[in-house]
């Protein structure tokens, strides 16, 4: 081989590698080719899993998940967590519920989630900017406390009957497109634009990437993780309207177990549960990857009590995908 040879083959090795490098980097890359692969082995599987319905259904299931996911997606990459969305979207669904059903319309109800998820996320923001408590002890706190809120407001008693126009949001249709679809693509363009072009948007991933340095060089560091949470509780209010749209009343369990998948969707997404990298495409990926890896296993006759352990598994895969990658691109852990 001749020097010119030599250094051409060694041009292309650097750039290979540099590419592979560029690929790593992007948080949503590994989610959205595991999704790709889903897509393939489910449609081998089942004949209707790629029907316009089926895909129709995968994306109407997952907007609940995937408005909330993009929220706490934020909290994440500020190096936080907040695993009390589950109860938080049941008690903003239950004040919603509640307010429709004696006032009807959907403003009345909408604002009353709405303020109701903000005063949570407030709540949450407070306890933790303030009192200094770790994120995972005032939102597993919250967690059992909101449920039983909803338990002293309700009795115990399921509210039913909600009113048709208080459904729009879950129901409605805009030029044959879903209104939660379109909820979750606005929130999901919203949130990027915010997330990548604000000051608050960038000093998230300061602030998770680097906590003393942020508060070396001056940034609301406590303000900016005040505002993670606020900004979960007010997502989780949109979400609740969805929900009691689409369901047309609501349980005094509703939202159990939601907080472990909103957590998967934003790990396996692609964002770090370390903080400082992510992106609001990677939590929207991975609440469509879950939809699909649920919807899959329906249709292949896997048992629902499989669902739970499959989440686990895929949490603590994207973990340790995070951490190898994390070595492989030389940032430390």
């Amino acid at each position: 081989m001749s020097e010119a040879q030599a250094s051409t083959a060694g041009s292309r090795s650097s750039s290979a590698g540099a590419a592979l490098r560029r690929w790593l980097s992007w948080p949503a890359a590994p989610a959205l080719v595991f999704l790709a692969l889903l897509l393939i082995a489910f449609s081998v599987g089942t004949e209707s899993f790629l029907s316009i319905g089926n895909l129709q259904s995968i994306l109407t299931s997952v907007t609940v998940l995937g408005i909330i996911a993009m929220a706490v997606n934020q909290v994440i990459l500020g190096a936080e967590i907040d695993i009390s969305t589950g109860s938080m979207m049941g008690l903003c669904a239950m004040v919603a519920g509640i307010v429709a059903t004696n006032y009807g319309g959907l403003i009345l109800p909408l604002l009353a989630a709405v303020v109701v998820g903000a005063l949570a996320g407030a709540l949450n923001g407070f306890l933790l900017t303030v009192g200094r408590v770790p994120a995972i002890i005032v939102t597993l706190g919250m967690l059992y406390a909101l449920r039983g809120v909803i338990l002293l407001i309700t009795g115990g008693e399921w509210v039913s009957g909600i009113p048709a126009e208080t459904r729009f949001l879950g129901l409605g249709t805009i030029f044959g497109v879903s209104i939660p679809l379109i909820i979750l693509l606005a929130l999901f363009v919203v949130l990027s634009l915010v997330s990548r072009n604000t000051i608050w948007g960038r000093n998230v991933y300061a602030v998770g990437g680097n906590r003393a340095a942020s508060r070396l060089v001056g940034l609301p560091v406590d303000r900016t993780r005040f505002m993670t949470f606020v900004l979960v509780g007010v997502c989780v209010g949109v979400a609740a309207m969805v929900f009691i749209g689409r369901t047309g009343g609501v349980q005094t369990n509703a939202g159990a177990g939601l907080e472990l998948q909103v957590i998967a969707a934003v790990v396996i997404g692609g964002t770090s549960i370390a903080g400082g990298r992510g992106s609001t495409l990677a939590a929207l990926t991975g609440a469509v990857l879950i939809g699909t890896i649920l919807n899959g296993m329906i249709l292949i006759g896997v048992p629902g009590i499989w669902q739970s352990a499959v989440l686990g598994a895929l949490i603590l895969l994207a973990i340790t995908g995070d951490v190898l990658r994390r070595r492989v691109l030389g940032v430390e852990a």
